[in-house]
């Protein structure tokens, strides 16, 4: 979601980013993330045909997949009816994610799905405290109560000190009250920006070092959008693990788990070190089995418990100890709410991931449904009406294959 907020802190970010030496340095690392030597099944296939949905605010404008697959620039979309069926259509001319290298659009190709990788974080986050003991809601409260510096020492002193004062709940709900400027004035002078140079592009700096750069609003509780608080919760993810990498865990534990099909891969900091806020590659199949994940509450395919269902509803759920997410955060057209890392529907239950170039993860507990969209906007290119429509969309998909399901 975009903002044209200007303030002189993102100023001085941009000017910082100008002084960064024009030597490049290494390039993008990534992890690869294997899976597990059995796949599970998704359910059988079906064709829920062109459907109808209203694709303008009033209702009055009917609209069909098809012409919702081009105006949004759909370049995969998978509809999962949980243990019922499965909907799967791709952009075979390949016209659309043309930043995307070989293989084509399809099942063999992995998405970069930017921000959605938030959510995927916060998940893992779920998981290690879940196997330090975490398991009834009150367990997982009693830990989000604590603060950075409670739960990982370390990270009392040196870069990362400002946030030793932070409550997990308010990191992972970004509410740190970092003086973080996400998007910056048309896109420039944005700690993302920074951020993505210094740590990712040109791996000079890791997560760690690059935090110290920034303040924080004494006191201050008020939502926030930074991708730097998704990759601190990463760093607090790895330094609570008694020992590995935290790409080795989700390896060995949450892929496994959802019994992907696809190896996946993972950007990581200099130190090796996941990204917390981006840079997550999957197959779309292997997101829908990740978002099906979610929706059994922590269950893996056979039923067994990995992240019991109390985080999630703890997650994707808004908190009644703050007030509504503020504009300019928020979609005015479909306004919405914020979990830990996910975005969530006002007055409803569905809550989705979402990306800057119109990816999505959306999981539709009433109706037993996962939704996945790999899009190309460019960077959000008019993407709060396309939001708003692609919500009306998956609305109608997910009723659709409901139906389906019950023929």
């Amino acid at each position: 979601m975009k903002t044209s907020r200007f303030t002189a802190f993102s100023a001085a970010l941009f000017c910082a980013l100008l002084l960064v030496s024009l030597e490049a340095g290494a390039a993008p690392s990534n992890e690869n993330i294997l899976p597990p030597s059995k796949a599970a099944a998704l359910p059988p296939q079906t064709n829920i045909g062109d459907i109808e949905y209203a694709c303008d605010n009033t209702g009055h404008v009917v609209c069909h997949l098809s012409d919702f697959m081009k105006r949004a620039k759909v370049c995969a979309l998978i509809v999962v009816k949980a243990d019922v069926t499965t909907f799967e259509k791709y952009d075979l001319a390949n016209e659309f994610c043309a930043q995307e290298k070989a293989p084509p659009n399809g099942p063999a190709k992995l998405y970069g799905v930017a921000s959605v990788t938030k959510s995927i974080t916060s998940t893992v986050l779920g998981h290690v405290l879940a196997t330090r003991g975490a398991s009834s809601k009150g367990d997982f409260e009693k830990e989000l109560s604590k603060t950075v510096g409670e739960l990982t020492p370390q990270m009392r002193s040196g870069p990362l000190a400002g946030y030793a004062d932070v409550p997990l709940d308010q990191l992972l709900r970004m509410r740190s009250g970092i003086w973080w400027s996400e998007y910056g004035w048309y896109g420039l002078f944005s700690g993302a920006a920074l951020f993505a140079k210094l740590v990712r592009d040109d791996m000079q700096e890791s997560v760690i070092t690059f935090s110290r750069r920034f303040g924080f609003r004494s006191g201050s509780s008020l939502f926030n959008y930074s991708a730097l608080d998704a990759a601190v919760a990463a760093a607090m993810a790895e330094r609570l693990l008694r020992n590995g990498s935290l790409t080795h865990f989700f390896q060995t534990g949450l892929w496994t788990a959802i019994g992907a099909e696809s190896k996946a891969t993972w950007g990581v900091d200099n130190t090796g070190l996941a990204i917390g806020p981006c840079c997550f590659k999957a197959s779309a199949r292997d997101l829908a089995r990740f978002g099906l994940f979610v929706l059994r509450g922590g269950r893996d395919a056979a039923g067994h418990v990995v992240i019991p269902q109390a985080w999630f509803n703890i997650a994707t759920k808004p908190s009644a100890r703050f007030p509504g997410i503020r504009p300019p955060f928020q979609n005015n057209g479909c306004r919405l709410d914020y979990g830990y890392f996910w975005w969530l529907r006002q007055n409803r239950n569905d809550f989705t991931a979402v990306g800057r170039d119109g990816q999505f993860l959306h999981v539709f507990p009433d109706s037993n449904t996962v939704i996945v969209q790999i899009s190309d906007w460019h960077g959000w290119t008019n993407g709060d009406a396309l939001e708003c429509e692609t919500f009306r969309a998956h609305d109608a998909l997910a009723s659709a294959i409901g139906q389906h399901g019950r023929q």
